[in-house]
């Protein structure tokens, strides 16, 4: 894979960037994966990472109007919260 591959149409470089970026280079580097996997899997990747940087983007509002996100069963939780005093070694009360 000198130039382009005839089926992906990208370059060496850039399927070696894919599987830097997917974690298997070593992997396309022995042959393990084609470089028409490792594209496909960088295609959907990418795809999977900008539909959730949109999701990520929508005003907090549009939130609760999802189908399912059942606001009415929310309630306040309460932790308990212990606080100890310790005597500070250095501090002696008199």
């Amino acid at each position: 894979m000198t130039d382009r591959c005839t089926r992906c149409e990208r370059t060496e470089s850039q399927v070696t960037s894919d599987a830097k970026s997917l974690g298997l280079l070593q992997e396309f580097q022995v042959g393990v994966y084609t470089c028409c996997q490792i594209v496909a899997w960088a295609d959907e990747q990418c795809s999977a990472w900008f539909e959730a940087s949109q999701e990520d983007n929508r005003p907090a509002d549009n939130m609760t109007d999802r189908p399912d996100f059942d606001n009415s069963e929310s309630e306040g939780v309460l932790v308990p919260v212990l606080l100890r005093r310790r005597q500070v070694p250095w501090y002696r009360h008199s």
